[in-house]
Order: structure tokens, then sequence, then C-alpha cells
């Protein structure tokens, strides 16, 4: 009994970070792609919110929650993880490995010639890591108008 909560365990604390496939995937790839390669979340069905379309995973363990955005055709527009922060150093040490590291906290992938931004915030007993499409940004760095 004890190997098998060890194994769960340590499943749990592996399940990626890796969604950086999941902006402009339609809402079935994505819920084949959940299924397949993170077993250990399960899609929360039973809650809905009529302004705003969206998927949600809760890991099993209740230390991680995934928030799948959706446009009103079922295309990804962006991703929230939000962990709690016994998870914190191995998600950082991900997140510097997939992707391109920039300002503290922020980090940036090409994918399909299309620019993501994922970016952290941490919170006193919980973090977020947000997948979204890169903004428009100045010669000065700051963000304009689109």
């Amino acid at each position: 009994m004890k190997r098998i909560l060890l194994v769960t365990a340590i499943f749990f604390c592996m399940v990626s970070l890796k969604s950086q496939g999941f902006i402009g995937l339609h809402e079935r790839d994505i819920l084949q792609i959940m299924d397949w390669e993170h077993p250990g979340l399960v899609l929360q069905s039973d809650i809905r919110n009529s302004s705003v379309r969206y998927l949600k995973y809760l890991s099993k363990d209740n230390q991680e929650t995934w928030v799948i955005f959706l446009d009103a055709n079922g295309i990804c527009k962006g991703v929230r993880i939000t962990c709690a922060n016994n998870r914190y150093d191995s998600r950082i040490r991900e997140l510097n490995e997939l992707y391109q590291p920039g300002e503290p906290n922020i980090w940036s992938y090409t994918e399909k010639s299309e620019k993501i931004d994922v970016s952290l915030k941490r919170d006193d007993y919980f973090f977020t890591v947000t997948w979204e499409r890169a903004k428009k940004r100045g010669k000065s760095g700051n963000d304009r108008a689109a």
C-alpha cells in the first residue's frame, strides 16, 4: 500500500506544465491530449460560467488546477495553471528548461510563428503560471494597444 501511495505522489509531482501546444488548438483536440498526456488530472465538467468558456482540470491530490480558456469557436486562447507552493522550485526549473527567460518570472517561446508569453505570479499559498499570446510591445518594452 505504501508503494502505491509513493508511486502516486511521484506521478503527480511529475505532471508537466507543458501546455505550449494548446494555444490555437480546438477543444476536442485538447480533451484528447489531456486524457492521454495528463491522466492524473480530472475534468471538472460540473462547473460552468456563462460569460467565459473554459475547460477546468483538477489534480486528484487537489494541489494543481488547470484552466484552459476557449474562444466562442472552441479554440484555446490561453492556459492558467495554479499550483500549491510546494511545487514552486520544480516548476521554476521546468520553465527555465522549456522556455526562453526574459524579465523576472516571464518566459517566452515561438510556436507556429506565433510568440507566446509565459508568466508566473506567486502568492502566499499558491502560484499561477499563465500562457497567452504575446502582447505587442513598443521599443521601450511598454505594452501598447494592439
